[in-house]
């Protein structure tokens, strides 16, 4: 991967994976208490991702129309960082919320792995035609947001989901 950030979130992402390997189908497919298993929660971060993806490629077709990102915009991710550490929850879009009846670990991650490498393609696409600060991505919390706070959250994401997988793999 070219994009250092990018990078380091697919060597985290790797790392867990190879984690969770030895972990039974059971294990990882099991709900507790109506909650989501490890393998829904992989599904859903990589479906979040993926989805965010695809919305950045058909946005980023009419770069005329992009606007810019208000400062304002930094302040947000700080504020929904903050809530969701006092335990307000958030449901998530019903899109990356909904799951096939079998996930299979090795299919999400080599899935995982090819979107974050067309991800990695896209960064560079991006800064080629100068749209990388633009607000790309319409995130339903954020608003509108550039890259960088695209890949802010991409990591944000993940690590607060990490948090409920280390609890499941308990």
């Amino acid at each position: 991967m070219r994009n250092k950030r990018l990078k380091h979130l697919e060597d985290i992402r790797i790392k867990l994976f190879e984690e969770l390997q030895a972990l039974s189908s059971e294990k990882l497919n099991s709900c507790i208490d109506g909650r989501w298993s490890i393998n829904q929660i992989l599904y859903h971060l990589w479906l979040a991702e993926a989805s965010s993806e695809q919305y950045i490629r058909t946005k980023t077709k009419y770069p005329d129309y992009l606007i810019s990102v208000s400062p304002l915009t930094y302040l947000k991710p700080k504020i929904v960082e903050f809530l969701l550490g006092l335990g307000i929850k958030v449901k998530a879009p019903q899109i990356v919320s909904q799951f096939p009846e079998k996930i299979d670990l090795q299919k999400i991650n080599e899935q995982w792995g090819k979107s974050r490498k067309s991800f990695d393609e896209l960064i560079i696409e991006l800064k080629e035609k100068k749209i990388d600060n633009k607000a790309i991505f319409k995130h339903g919390l954020l608003g509108r947001i550039n890259l960088k706070l695209t890949l802010d959250f991409f990591d944000f994401h993940f690590k607060h989901h990490q948090k409920a997988i280390n609890l499941l793999n308990k």
